[in-house]
C-alpha cells in the first residue's frame, strides 16, 4: 500500500474509534427530511403519468424507426429499390424478358453455368 492508503486507513480507523450516536432531534430531522423527498417523488411520479402536450413529446413511432435504419435518406434509398425491384419484377421489361427466355429455352436450368470457371482465360493460344 502507498502512504496515502495508510493514512486514509488511519484517518477512517480514527473516526470510527471516536462514534458518538447522533442526537434524537438529528435522527428526526434526518427522517422527516426522507418522509418528504419520498413525498415528492411520488408526487412527481404521479405527474409523469400525465400525458404531455405534443410539443414537448419525444420523437414519435415513425422516426424512431426510421432512426433506427439509419434514418429518413436510407429509407427513402431502401423504399425506392424497393419498388424498382418490385416493378422489374411484375412488369419484366422486353430485354429481361428476352434475356430470360433465351436463358431457359437454351438449357434446362441444372446446365446453366451461372459461375463460369476462368480456364478459357488462362489457355495458350
Amino acid at each position: 500500500m502507498t502512504n496515502w492508503d495508510d493514512d486514509l486507513n488511519g484517518l477512517l480507523a480514527t473516526a470510527k474509534g471516536q462514534g458518538m450516536p447522533p442526537s434524537d432531534a438529528l435522527v428526526a430531522r434526518v427522517m422527516a427530511d426522507a418522509a418528504a423527498v419520498q413525498h415528492g417523488v411520488a408526487r412527481a411520479s404521479l405527474a409523469g403519468l400525465q400525458v404531455a402536450p405534443k410539443s414537448q413529446r419525444g420523437p414519435g413511432f415513425w422516426a424512431r424507426l426510421a432512426g433506427a435504419f439509419g434514418g429518413i435518406g436510407a429509407v427513402a434509398g431502401m423504399s425506392a429499390a424497393t419498388v424498382a425491384g418490385v416493378f422489374l419484377g411484375v412488369a419484366q421489361p422486353a430485354p429481361v424478358a428476352a434475356l430470360t427466355q433465351a436463358l431457359l429455352t437454351s438449357a434446362p436450368l441444372e446446365q446453366v453455368d451461372l459461375l463460369p470457371g476462368t480456364d478459357a482465360l488462362w489457355a495458350e493460344e
